[in-house]
């Protein structure tokens, strides 16, 4: 693409964004400039693309050169999805699969948008009263709240004039857990038309080897097409650092009764990762699950003291156990018919 052509065009796709600033669209070397000023760099005719942080790319198409490095790089997504199919051939894959493909016919549309554009020749396209609202975003990162990878997209368009745009969102998340690969894929899209919007989110729970992979992207089929997206891959999910879960008995020591009364405990926990299951027991013998327990004493014939542990075992969404007990003391005041009877101990 000569460097005139590729200023013209690149000049008409950024003067239709209302929400791009107005030096990105003054049709000269200062819309290059400007672009390359925020960390935009040429990666080839129709392809510009900058790197936040590594591993987050933003990519800009138009163009015919553009839009058929943008084939080639959803064709690459494409071979990826179709293999994790192959490994978990999962309905929520075989849908990414059909979504995918229908994103691929779209930019196979944009080409030849764009390829009939090139065709009128390299005169200065008219001015375009029209204003596109859009935004486009990706995440992919590591849990932090359980071990585990998490995957966010969203691509939202809308147009004040007779152009129509697409927007596509995907998000994939893979870890093992309990000896075996789990995944998520998540499509929301093509969505076309003046006013559209979507969003995709995937999380997975569980360890290496794992990872997740977010993209979002926005078309717009105006005089001269063009697409923004971001994409984002993640390879960490380390174990958390947090400590395990520290439960605390809250509750009477002394039980005293002379006649049926119920007492209850209930739990505290610091630490650990939510949510939480409890094991009670008394004695050693199983009692209860819940986050407190509550326990009938009843006063026998006799007169009868005795010292009891309360045990409680909590286990975090990690697997992460902590322990406690307490001591009680149960005072039972005979009923009557024995020694003991009305409070008072046997010798």
């Amino acid at each position: 693409m000569k460097k005139k052509w590729f200023l013209v065009i690149l000049a008409l796709c950024l003067s239709l964004f209302s929400n791009l600033q107005p030096s990105l669209a003054q049709g000269s070397d200062d819309s290059l400039a400007a672009l390359q000023q925020k960390g935009w760099k040429i990666v080839k005719d129709g392809v510009l693309q900058r790197e936040l942080i590594p591993g987050e790319v933003e990519s800009f198409v138009f163009g015919v050169p553009g839009f058929t490095w943008k084939l080639q790089d959803l064709g690459r997504q494409l071979q990826k999805l179709q293999a994790e199919f192959r490994a978990h051939p999962t309905p929520e894959l075989r849908k990414a699969i059909a979504n995918h493909r229908k994103a691929i016919v779209s930019a196979r549309r944009a080409l030849a948008i764009a390829r009939a554009g090139e065709e009128l020749g390299e005169a200065t396209p008219p001015k375009v009263s029209c204003a596109i609202n859009f935004s486009y975003d990706a995440a992919a990162a590591q849990r932090t709240d359980v071990q585990g990878v998490l995957a966010n997209a969203s691509a939202t368009f809308s147009a004040n004039c007779g152009f129509t745009g697409q927007v596509y969102a995907y998000a994939f998340a893979k870890t093992w857990y309990n000896g075996a690969e789990t995944t998520q894929t998540v499509t929301d899209g093509p969505r076309s038309g003046a006013s559209v919007s979507a969003t995709a989110s995937a999380s997975r729970t569980g360890g290496t080897p794992c990872e997740s992979y977010g993209y979002g992207e926005m078309v717009s089929y105006g005089l001269s097409p063009s697409s923004y997206s971001k994409s984002v891959q993640n390879y960490s999910c380390p174990v958390l650092s947090t400590p395990g879960p520290t439960p605390t008995i809250n509750g009477p020591s002394y039980a005293g009764v002379d006649t049926c009364t119920t007492f209850t405990w209930t739990s505290s926990v610091s630490n650990g990762t939510a949510p939480f299951t409890y094991q009670w027991t008394w004695n050693g013998a199983a009692v209860g699950t819940g986050s407190s327990y509550s326990r009938s004493i009843c006063p026998g014939l006799n007169y009868n003291y005795t010292t009891n542990t309360l045990g409680l075992t909590v286990t975090d969404s990690l697997s992460r156990a902590g322990s406690t007990s307490k001591s009680v003391a149960v005072e039972k005041f005979g009923s009557g018919g024995g020694c003991g009877s009305n409070g008072q101990i046997c010798p």
